[in-house]
């Protein structure tokens, strides 16, 4: 006991640096049921999310800043699942970013008020949840803000060699955010377009924000997404939220529209969701939610799910 004492007086004399290490979590358990034009209904209780993360970061002096996280994904006692991880170097001049994330792609991910890519499904037009590499650089002058960020296919280091048939993604995004209003807009092209090998995509344009009037909060969003040889998706996204205090109510609407590809997919989806979300604590709520929504370019297969979850945050 003594010697530790004596190891930290020294070292707090000596001037030296420690890292500031976190953990935090979220824990949401609850009940869902479900109704599938094709796959019929279905209930039961379960884990609707469970995660640690790890974080650390250190003062590297000089205005230099190094950040790191780990996230595991306890998915249930059967399994558990590596999540999101990077590390950043930040400076005055902005801040690099290398990591394995997922990252929604969905326009009511980005922009809605409570509703995700579940509304239609998980994204029935593109790749709107995706595991994968990426390295970023990211800087900001006032309220406005700029990025460029390289994606690719999650792989071991080393293994993306020349010739890999998976697509890279190269994006490049400004966002303002001053006051009530947040807006953001990003392109993303793609490269390795070969439709034999199902790498269809050819480019993505976003476009979309959010204003917060105080009694509504309002969210609204456009995605174009082209693909190879030919075709495109137009997905368009109008969310609202209610703030009532502790309880706060909100709804979604989400449309996609597919053209030109020559196949059945060709279409019309939409959906939508509503929510009510109540705060019993800072990091502890219940939520209740419902979606109905197209599985598929087929207006007559409508899915539907009714939830409710109390989730809690350490």
């Amino acid at each position: 006991m003594k010697k530790t004492l004596v190891a930290l007086a020294v070292l707090a004399a000596s001037g030296a640096s420690f890292a500031q290490v976190t953990i935090t979590g979220t824990y949401g358990y609850g009940y869902k049921a479900s109704t599938s034009a094709t796959s019929g209904s279905a209930s039961g209780l379960g884990i609707s999310d469970s995660n640690v993360v790890f974080g650390v970061s250190e003062d590297l002096g000089g205005g230099m800043k190094v950040a790191a996280q780990t996230k595991i994904d306890a998915l249930n006692r059967a399994k558990i699942a590596g999540g999101d991880s990077f590390v950043a170097l930040s400076s005055g001049y902005g801040t690099l970013t290398m990591g394995l994330a997922e990252y929604d792609t969905d326009t009511a991910d980005q922009f809605g008020t409570f509703m995700g890519a579940t509304i239609l499904g998980g994204g029935t037009h593109g790749d709107s949840e995706r595991i994968a590499d990426f390295m970023s650089y990211s800087t900001s002058f006032g309220p406005v803000g700029v990025s460029f960020r390289h994606t690719e296919a999650e792989k071991a280091l080393g293994a993306g060699a020349a010739g890999s048939k998976t697509q890279r993604e190269n994006t490049i995004a400004a966002s303002y955010a001053a006051g009530p209003l947040s807006v953001k807009a990003d392109y993303t092209s793609f490269d390795n377009k070969d439709v034999a090998s199902s790498q269809f995509f050819d480019s993505r344009t976003t476009l979309g924000g959010n204003y917060d009037l105080g009694v509504v909060k309002l969210g609204l969003g456009l995605q174009n997404t082209k693909y190879a040889p030919q075709g495109s998706a137009l997905e368009t996204f109008v969310g609202a939220t209610i703030p009532l205090g502790a309880l706060a109510v909100g709804v979604d609407y989400l449309s996609v529209k597919v053209s030109d590809t020559g196949a059945a997919t060709d279409g019309t989806a939409t959906g939508y969701g509503i929510q009510a979300k109540y705060n019993l604590s800072k990091r502890t709520d219940v939520r209740l939610r419902y979606a109905n929504y197209d599985a598929s370019m087929n207006p007559s297969s409508k899915d539907s799910y009714t939830s409710l979850v109390l989730e809690h945050s350490f």
